[in-house]
């Protein structure tokens, strides 16, 4: 008697390959991306890589979840509606919250709001709360939307003098001179914004690179300010900026370059 097993030829066995094979593979892809539910009465989300794993995390009521930071940077578990705030979790350490009441609660942390998680409690429907527009009122917030705006505005404006007087075209002077003025008015906002920044998260955010990054952004303030006046004082008398004023607000532009890469190197950690 021959073997049953063998009883299928082989484009038989081929078609049903390439049938199950993919199927099986949608079946995973969709188990995969199905938000991670926990059974036992505490959940675990560990930090690390400057980011939450599970980036969402389904539980029930009255269940106690365990954030531990395996990370090598401090971090917080922070509500994005300010309903819990774990504070400073340094590596090595774990913080605990228990959740009684159904609902989905979007979280961060405050020193590195790239980082953000959810969790669902009782099954409440997901929801993305980070997408809704609202006024920015966090420190977090409003630093990075002026951060923007400088880093824009003077490198826009020193470029646009060496422009003008390579290509002597008075035109390019006159719309540096309005970048500079905006920069002047807009940075002292930013470094205010970076000092209530740091007074609010201070403890979590690597202690040199926040120290140096403040009163970089402070020393920018005032020397846009001094620039400011410089140019000011070459646009009303109509000359071209000398290559003394080129050379100080390229010193200006490498050092806006070397504070946004320690800003880059809190919040993401490189």
């Amino acid at each position: 008697m021959r073997n049953n097993s063998r009883s299928l030829s082989r484009p038989e066995n081929n078609v049903r390959a390439w049938f199950l094979g993919p199927l099986l593979a949608f079946s995973c892809a969709i188990a995969a991306a199905q938000p991670v539910s926990n059974n036992s009465q505490q959940a675990t989300v560990i930090i690390r890589q400057m980011h939450f794993d599970p980036a969402q995390l389904s539980v029930k009521p009255g269940e106690t979840v365990t954030w531990r930071n395996d990370d090598i940077f401090t971090h917080t578990v922070t509500a994005n509606d300010a309903s819990f705030d774990s504070g400073p979790i340094a590596p090595g350490t774990s913080w605990q919250h228990t959740f009684a009441v159904p609902a989905t609660v979007g979280y961060h942390c405050r020193p590195h709001p790239n980082m953000a998680a959810s969790l669902i409690v009782g099954g409440a429907p997901a929801q993305n709360a980070s997408l809704r527009w609202k006024p920015p009122t966090a420190a977090y917030e409003i630093h990075p939307i002026l951060v923007n705006f400088t880093a824009a505005l003077l490198p826009l404006a020193f470029f646009s003098d060496l422009l003008g007087r390579l290509l002597r075209r008075s035109s390019l002077h006159k719309a540096a001179w309005w970048l500079t003025l905006y920069a002047a008015i807009i940075t002292p906002l930013t470094a205010a914004a970076g000092w209530w920044w740091r007074h609010s998260a201070g403890s979590s955010l690597p202690p040199r690179l926040i120290t140096v990054h403040a009163w970089l952004g402070s020393f920018a303030a005032l020397a846009f300010l001094a620039l400011a006046a410089w140019r000011w004082q070459l646009h009303k008398s109509g000359s071209s900026p000398s290559w003394s004023y080129l050379s100080a607000a390229f010193i200006l532009v490498l050092a806006l370059v070397y504070q946004g890469s320690l800003g880059g190197r809190m919040v993401f950690g490189n």
